[in-house]
């Protein structure tokens, strides 16, 4: 019985110490209910470049909005999401909805090798790294 206990109290030590090291973005998903992200370069134009992508529009469990097949979209600078997890929209710098979850878009651009410092939401880039063109239905 006093095994069973102090290996209780060493699982709780260890568990607590984890705890207490392991930064708040590195210990699981967001909270349910916040606006989805996603990460801007540091450009106020679309990408110039003429591929085309068609995907769907998806939030992953970390909060960001995601190509299907865990592509990351690097939008404009001044390019923001509305909505939640479930339905939400991208807005261009007017505020005009270029995209929504749901939907499955072609969106114009290419691909990027590597992601820069001045871009935002850099938490959210993993698997290959699309720079947005125009969006289209």
């Amino acid at each position: 019985m006093k095994e069973l206990s102090l290996g209780i109290a060493a699982a709780a030590v260890i568990a607590g110490a984890l705890w207490a090291v392991l930064p708040e973005a590195a210990s699981g998903p967001r909270p349910a209910g916040g606006v989805p992200r996603i990460v801007n370069s540091d450009t106020d134009s679309p990408s110039g470049m003429e591929a085309a992508l068609v995907t769907t529009l998806t939030v992953d469990a970390n909060g960001c909005v995601r190509g299907g097949g865990g592509v990351t979209l690097v939008w404009p600078r001044g390019y923001t999401v509305r909505g939640d997890a479930q339905s939400f929209q991208v807005l261009d710098g007017g505020n005009q909805v270029v995209a929504q979850s749901g939907v499955q878009l072609t969106i114009g651009g290419g691909g990027a090798d590597n992601l820069r410092d001045t871009w935002t939401d850099r938490d959210c880039a993993g698997g290959q790294l699309w720079m947005v063109g125009h969006a289209s239905h």
